[in-house]
């Protein structure tokens, strides 16, 4: 995979994935807080912050958070929206990036741990953890069920190279083992114990054209192909009342440094 390709795509959509792209139920950062007992004053490092999707959920407690991003425009958006926050996005991958020996209570990634290569990747959160800290990964997971309106969904999804990776109850769950096999297997942290959130968002037909528009795949289309694939998006969403019904299926996994 070329993930510093990858990394451009999602920085040409930023401001697509900033205003459409799903946050996170409170549970799951709650979890995230009293688990790993942070209080006022920790360090905070966030994988792919993008342009702060999640580190919007957590301002307000008095954590110092540093974001590494690889996306110019997300990180600059995060820098404006955070500046009278104990916040700061820096551009660069994070399996690249030097932190000059500076440690963190917890190293968390939203969304985003999957496209740091490894084994590099799980070394590098051990080594920029303080000892007794913690990694903390999470990812909505974007179900899909035997409904007609889910089939026609995937169709389109289909026809138009990926809108997202959909995937069945089977497959999430299937995906919730090999993560945990990643992180035990490390051999750098303790088990993970895992949190699951199932929840809905309600999308109109524009809104979840521009969540489309945040996939590197689906971004990567024609405009001829981009319209029809709006077309399709707006007949689907006529047949269930002007709406987009997305359940998530949000998992969190919290492993202590060995």
């Amino acid at each position: 995979m070329n993930f510093h390709k990858e990394s451009e795509m999602f920085n040409r959509a930023a401001e697509y994935y900033d205003k459409y792209r799903p946050g996170y139920p409170e549970e799951i950062i709650d979890s995230l807080i009293s688990v790993t007992g942070i209080t006022e004053g920790s360090d905070l490092l966030e994988i792919g912050c993008g342009s702060g999707k999640a580190t919007e959920q957590l301002i307000g407690n008095g954590f110092n958070i540093l974001g590494i991003d690889p996306g110019e425009d997300l990180v600059s958006i995060g820098n404006e929206r955070f500046k009278n926050e104990s916040v700061h996005f820096a551009k660069g991958r994070f399996e690249e990036y030097d932190f000059e020996q500076k440690k963190f209570d917890v190293v968390y990634a939203a969304q985003s741990f999957h496209w740091v290569p490894q084994p590099i990747g799980y070394q590098k959160c051990a080594d920029a953890l303080k000892d007794n800290g913690y990694i903390a990964l999470f990812w909505n997971m974007y179900l899909l069920d035997d409904s007609n309106a889910d089939k026609e969904l995937l169709e389109i999804s289909k026809r138009y190279g990926g809108i997202a990776d959909f995937v069945t109850e089977t497959e999430c769950e299937s995906r919730i083992d090999s993560i945990v096999s990643q992180i035990v297997e490390s051999n750098l942290f303790e088990k993970p114990t895992v949190f699951r959130k199932l929840w809905q968002q309600n999308y109109t037909a524009d809104e979840f054209y521009g969540f489309a528009l945040t996939g590197n795949r689906f971004m990567q289309n024609s405009d001829e192909d981009k319209q029809k694939a709006y077309n399709d998006i707006v007949a689907l969403a006529e047949k269930n009342g002007g709406i987009i019904e997305r359940p998530y299926l949000c998992v969190l996994y919290i492993a202590k440094k060995k």
